[in-house]
Formats: structure tokens, C-alpha cells, sequence
């Protein structure tokens, strides 16, 4: 059964970093139908064929595209580990977008999905997907920590968070905002986020579709974010995969050669799995 919403399917206005939720959609898609396909998503591909976008100017950028692409792969085989351990648990899609996480995964578990993101994008999202019980759109800063007691009261633990392609836009101070709400409030949980170096933010704007093609620009970067342990205490970073280390065929054949011999250009998209051990400290 399609969750996609037969009925009338139309792009807002989105401007700035919500804008950039097309570019991963867009990824996800174009690997629909490949034989050596990164990541199996029909319903990102029904999703670009219906939405009224200019999704060529980002189809100029396919090493993003194949990044990004990686990236759902890599979180999705991670969130099947948690839901294979935790089939009665919860997770949070942070920055949701027109992610398809949930399309992709619910048949591993029965847990709550909880997708978090400003109002104009959860209105789009709820034209585009159709409604489940298992699915629940919060709307507005996650900042405002009105929204902790309300999800704790309809999802069990323990906790997924995963923030796809959003650390890269938040400022550093709110980033490190985000690790000490999530490890205060929900300890022992799981989280999964991804971001680049510094030579990576510096070079964004000559090869990064979602700085290129819309307003948005990086402000986060690390360059080896299991130094992140030693910023927050209680946070232990488990895994770190780093993008150009997979799926080398579908990269740009200037691409492969140069982070062939080069460390820096080869590390400079990342995506890490963490853990809460205990909140963080003040």
C-alpha cells in the first residue's frame, strides 16, 4: 500500500535551509530502477515526478547526489539495528524534510515515529504522505522543549534521533545546544547525524547542490567528530563512516581520483552513530 497522498501534491514557497529537504529527496529518487542502486526509495521516485520543482538544477551536482544517497543507506542500516532491538522503542527524524525514513523501515518494528520540522515543511508533508498511526508531525523550533513531554507521552523508549544533512546548517552554539537537550532529556539514547569537515564547509560554495542552488549555508563543521566525546560528557560516539568510502563507482571519476590522494577531500563528509550514556553536563 502507497503512502503517498493521491490528493493534490503542490511545492510551497520554502525558502533558505528548507528548500535544501529537495535535494535529498531528489538523491533517493534517481536511484530508483539502477541496478547497482545505493538505496531502494519508490516512493521518493513518485514523490519527484509529482512535485512541481526544478529538480534539473540539482541533477547538475551528482556527487551531492550520490552523498546523500550513501547517507539514507548508511542511517538506514543503523535505524534497523535499533529497531531489531528495540521493536517497541521510538524514533525522531529531526529536521524531517520529505524524508522517507519511515517508508523505508517500519516494517522492521513497531515503533513510534516522531518527525520533527518547521510548519511550512510539515504542511507539505502533509500533502504529500498519507496518514498513519504510527506517524506523528511536530511542528516548530526544536528549541522549545514544549515538545519533550509530549512525545514522551505517546512514545516508549529507548530513543533514536537521527539528524540527516542539518547539523551543517545550525550555528556551532546551536549545535551544541541540540546534544545537551537530547542528552539531558533523553538519556541512553541513540543518535545519528552527519556533517563535514572543515575544508569541506569552506569549499561548499563551489561544489555543494544545496549551497549552490538555494540560500543556505554551512556553519558546522568538524573534522573528526569522535572528539565530540570529549566536548559532552556522557556521549559516546560508536561509529564514524566517512562518505567517499562507499559506493566509489557512482562517484565522479575526478572525484575518486582526487580523494584518492588526497586525506582531506576523502574525509570530508562523515556520518556518525552516538550514544547518550547520561545528559550531558550543564
Amino acid at each position: 500500500m502507497s503512502s503517498i497522498n493521491s490528493n493534490n501534491v503542490i511545492a510551497l514557497d520554502l525558502k533558505d535551509v528548507q528548500e535544501t529537504l529537495f535535494t535529498p529527496l531528489c538523491a533517493r529518487a534517481d536511484q530508483w530502477g539502477r541496478p547497482d542502486a545505493i538505496v531502494e526509495d519508490k516512493t521518493a521516485n513518485e514523490l519527484v515526478r509529482q512535485l512541481p520543482y526544478d529538480f534539473e538544477k540539482i541533477r547538475r551536482y551528482p556527487n551531492t547526489l550520490t552523498g546523500c544517497a550513501i547517507r539514507a543507506a548508511i542511517m538506514d542500516g543503523w535505524i534497523c539495528d535499533f529497531m531489531q532491538t528495540n521493536p517497541e522503542g521510538s524514533i525522531g527524524l529531526l529536521g524531517v524534510g520529505l524524508d522517507t525514513t519511515f517508508e523505508r523501515n517500519r516494517q522492521f518494528g513497531n515503533v513510534d515515529w516522531f518527525e520533527f520540522d518547521y510548519e511550512d515543511v510539515i504542511t507539505l508533508r502533509r500533502k504529500c504522505f498519507a496518514a498513519d498511526p504510527k506517524r506523528h508531525l511536530v511542528t516548530g523550533d526544536i528549541f522549545n522543549t514544549a515538545w519533550i513531554d509530549r512525545v514522551k507521552a505517546i512514545g516508549n523508549g529507548p530513543w533514536l534521533f537521527q539528524a540527516a544533512g542539518v547539523l551543517m546548517y545550525l550555528e556551532p552554539e546551536k549545535v551544541n545546544d541540540l546534544f545537551h537537550l537530547l542528552g539531558k532529556h533523553f538519556p541512553g539514547s541513540t543518535f545519528l547525524f552527519d556533517g563535514c569537515s572543515n575544508f569541506a564547509k569552506k569549499n561548499s560554495h563551489r561544489w555543494e547542490a544545496t549551497v549552490r542552488t538555494t540560500s543556505a549555508q554551512y556553519h558546522w563543521s568538524i573534522d573528526n567528530p569522535r572528539l565530540l566525546a570529549s566536548k559532552f560528557p556522557g556521549l559516546e560516539v560508536t561509529d564514524v563512516k566517512y562518505l567517499m568510502d562507499h559506493h566509489r563507482n557512482q562517484w565522479q571519476l575526478d572525484t575518486r581520483f582526487w580523494s584518492a590522494v588526497l586525506p582531506k577531500l576523502r574525509r570530508a563528509y562523515h556520518i556518525s552513530r552516538a550514544r547518550f550514556l547520561a545528559g550531558p553536563a550543564e
